[in-house]
């Protein structure tokens, strides 16, 4: 009778476990051939622009550093600080502007990060010679899977959905990559999304390249939940099989 438990115990596991190993559900875009397409669709190639809430940090540089060093109060941020990214540099107010030094309110909400750095050294022209301005957006995307998260630094405007994941370090290769929820907030809309990642009609989204503050949710698959250590029925199944086995010592 133990042994018959114990080797219907193990079919009923190897069931779960190839049930769960399927490639359409296992591997990304399994349906891709080797091919070329171009870079952009039309809905990815939609310009990303600052809005009302970002972080911005603004570099303005000179031939003579030291004449330029009160336009630069915030110091840069690098890629491991992601979190100290959010609360570093100029916040763009409810009325789409920021405060800069010499030149006071500025509106940049609604510009893209060139034509931000354009409007700021065309007014700092007036007062300095030869000096180039560098505006980027503090970028943060949130990273879940039901059983960790994460903050991730944008560190340009072209991250990807995967480079986000991939820097997340906390993915599970049994993740349910076919429903994978992107949520959006921009220009007073929250909008949500559910991704294939298992697809090839990853690459035409709107959602493959990121935005600022998105948040992306990866539900566990039944295999993660099962092993996660905090899980009840990983508990159950470690004291189930820990009896069947002491059941057979003593048997014998």
């Amino acid at each position: 009778m133990g042994r018959f438990f114990l080797i219907l115990t193990c079919v009923v596991f190897l069931g779960l476990t190839q049930s769960c190993l399927s490639p359409s559900k296992l591997y990304y875009f399994h349906d891709q051939e080797v091919t070329k397409h171009k870079l952009d669709t039309l809905d990815q190639s939609e310009k990303i622009v600052i809005n009302k809430g970002d972080r911005l940090h603004i570099a303005v540089s000179s031939p003579d550093p030291g004449v330029t060093s009160y336009l630069n109060p915030y110091p840069s941020t690098t890629g491991g600080a992601a979190a100290q990214a959010g609360t570093i540099g100029y916040l763009v107010d409810s009325l789409g502007e920021i405060n800069f030094p010499q030149i006071g309110k500025v509106k940049l909400s609604d510009l893209t990060t060139f034509e931000a750095s354009k409007e700021i050294e065309n007014k700092l022209l007036v007062y300095y010679k030869d000096i180039f301005v560098n505006v980027n957006i503090n970028g943060r995307v949130f990273f879940m899977n039901g059983r960790n998260g994460t903050v991730i630094q944008m560190n340009n405007q072209r991250m990807t959905i995967f480079e986000a994941i991939a820097q997340s370090g906390v993915q599970d290769p049994y993740d349910i990559k076919n429903k994978v929820w992107v949520i959006r907030e921009e220009n007073g809309e929250r909008s949500y999304a559910q991704l294939n990642l298992n697809s090839k009609e990853i690459f035409v989204s709107p959602y493959y390249y990121l935005h600022n503050n998105d948040l992306i949710y990866v539900k566990p698959g039944i295999l993660s939940s099962l092993l996660s250590p905090n899980s009840p029925a990983r508990a159950i199944l470690t004291f189930s099989g820990a009896a069947v086995t002491l059941f057979l010592i003593l048997r014998r």
